[in-house]
């Protein structure tokens, strides 16, 4: 029964909604930044591949903050407490849905891979992956922001099929992050 509700379009007047600058935003999803000295936590999704905040699907009778901490948990096993609000996205382009994304810190769990998150790591804004979602960039640089202090933000992302086909082209451009590093530092070591 649940698959076959999350199928079927609602309406954004049904969707849960976050306010931001006291306007309320009809959102679909919600997502955490687990931010520590700096660094933004990251997961790696293996369909379709790449790096991505931790979260996912909010159902039309949950609070997007519960389900933000709920998604977390079962992707990395980290139990979380939310912060605050750092931002909600609304999408343009492919997609019409709207997420929201909190701020968050680990209070407790213990990391586990999981189907939806197969590795995870810490990243600085200048150190992300190539592989990491486009939208995830700018979600990353206000979640630092947040954590000193900005106030929470809306954005419009434009995710068109221009965006989709240059980050289906990095992974043809950039092996898999991890297995590049290795070759290289191997390289150097055999030098």
């Amino acid at each position: 029964m649940i698959a076959k509700r999350r199928l079927r379009r609602t309406p954004a007047s049904l969707r849960p909604q976050v306010i931001v600058d006291g306007v309320a935003w009809p959102i679909q999803g919600a997502q955490v930044a687990i931010v520590d000295k700096g660094r933004v936590l990251l997961q790696f999704r293996p369909w379709p591949p790449g790096w991505e905040l931790p979260g996912g699907h909010v159902e039309s009778d949950e609070d997007p903050s519960e389900a933000a901490a709920r998604e977390a948990q079962e992707e990395t096993g980290y139990t979380v407490r939310i912060l605050g609000l750092v931002g909600v996205y609304s999408w343009h382009g492919l997609r019409s849905v709207g997420d929201a994304l909190y701020l968050a810190e680990v209070v407790g769990g213990e990391h586990r891979r999981s189907l939806e998150a197969w590795s995870t790591r810490f990243v600085t804004p200048s150190r992300m992956p190539r592989t990491v979602f486009p939208w995830c960039r700018q979600r990353i640089y206000d979640a630092i922001a947040r954590a000193e202090g900005a106030p929470p933000v809306h954005r419009a992302q434009d995710v068109t099929l221009y965006h989709v086909m240059g980050f289906a082209t990095a992974w043809m451009r950039t092996p898999y992050d991890a297995t590049a590093r290795r070759l290289r530092q191997r390289r150097h070591s055999d030098k």
